[in-house]
């Protein structure tokens, strides 16, 4: 059986710094197998286009094999989200994950997972919370309590959650760090022909050219997405989110990444807020970051509860195949594993899976269906095939 290599993505979109990334990813195994976030990201947004385009397009520009990170894990914390895309990967067994990396240093962020595993740090990370600030504040101030000089960039510590959940699931899997070239993560600079998907999203919104920063096939779609004005954004759902909040008053509490308290100042502003913008000022704080407050939100839209997602930490309920190359499809002809269900099909679902995952499921796809009432796409139910 081919070797095959795992990465963790978004692809939103997909730019040539990710056409690079699986290039070097193509350096340790035959087969890359792309755990992609669905039509939701971990910054708690809609996704610019929907998963079924990005996932062609991973497709077309040398991914084997895209699996969908489904929106229980996709819209977390790095900590889920990285426990969620591990837990996958490993059950597709991969012999490497291979993540970009400020440092590309693997050594570096085992050794700093391993720290932050030690109760020391545990319990100053804690202190720090419970006296209000938001978790890299929180984050930072331990490092500097503990006399701990390394800051790291986002992608290392992604990185390092990455090799955390590892550990947690007890897996092989080898850590490969490569180092990010050219542009940073919230980067909007370009080098070179790569730029980050964060500044290819603010320059398509402010009409500017992109052709140099990403493949073809890409710059296709965005092309037609942004003659059809089919681009998802945040504050196009309000009216959703506004309406969740009102109606279910009562049961906000219960949703994920909301503390104690947060619920009143949520229903407030969106009784007094008819447009996102004034009502988004009004629900951040000191303690509540742009990242956490978006994932609030999304939260709410999506009806995901903390209990849900304490069950969701410690199994992976099932895997979606979005789509595989003719070698990828060899791949999964051939691998065996009984402890997990691995979908290329919905049909007789319900034979396939036991009812706590059927829930998750379709929790899932009633989240695209929401997704696809404010950004319209067709949906499949088989896997692309790209030959």
């Amino acid at each position: 059986m081919k070797k095959s290599v795992g990465i963790v993505v978004e692809y939103n979109p997909f730019h040539n710094g990710h056409k690079y990334h699986c290039l070097r990813a193509k350096e340790y195994g035959d087969i890359v197998i792309a755990v992609m976030s669905g039509d939701y990201v971990q910054r708690g947004e809609p996704a610019f286009i929907d998963r079924w385009s990005r996932a062609e397009l991973a497709l077309k520009n040398g991914i084997d094999i895209v699996v969908e990170l489904p929106v229980f894990y996709s819209t977390q914390s790095a900590e889920i989200f990285a426990r969620g895309a591990v837990g996958i990967l490993n059950l597709l067994n991969v012999e490497r994950i291979v993540f970009g990396s400020e440092t590309g240093d693997s050594e570096k962020l085992i050794k700093r997972g391993e720290l932050e595993e030690q109760e020391e740090f545990k319990t100053e990370l804690k202190k720090q919370l419970k006296e209000g600030h938001s978790y890299p504040t929180a984050y930072s101030n331990t490092l500097t309590t503990l006399n701990i000089k390394d800051e790291l960039e986002s992608n290392d510590i992604l990185g390092v959650e990455y090799i955390k959940a590892l550990k947690f699931w007890k897996s092989k899997i080898e850590a490969v760090a490569v180092k990010r070239e050219k542009s940073g993560y919230y980067s909007e600079d370009i080098r070179d022909g790569i730029a980050s998907a964060t500044g290819i999203r603010k320059k398509i919104q402010s009409g500017e050219e992109i052709k140099d920063v990403v493949p073809r096939d890409t710059y296709e779609v965005l092309k037609e997405s942004l003659e059809r004005n089919r681009f998802a954004k945040l504050q196009s759902f309000y009216p959703l989110i506004r309406h969740r909040i009102l109606l279910e008053k009562k049961n906000l509490h219960k949703i994920q990444d909301i503390e104690q308290g947060y619920e009143n100042r949520l229903y407030e502003a969106a009784v007094s807020c008819k447009d996102f913008e004034g009502f988004f000022e009004k629900i951040k704080s000191k303690r509540y970051t742009q990242g956490r407050v978006q994932r609030v939100l999304i939260h709410i839209l999506l009806g995901i509860e903390k209990k849900q997602t304490e069950r969701v930490k410690e199994k992976i309920p099932y895997i979606r195949v979005l789509g595989f190359t003719k070698d990828g499809q060899n791949y999964l002809k051939k691998l065996k594993n009984e402890e997990i269900k691995i979908l290329t099909s919905l049909k007789n679902i319900q034979k396939s899976l036991d009812k706590e995952a059927l829930d998750l499921l379709e929790q899932n796809e009633i989240a695209s269906k929401i997704y696809a009432m404010i950004n319209p796409y067709e949906d499949r139910k088989i896997p692309i095939i790209i030959k």
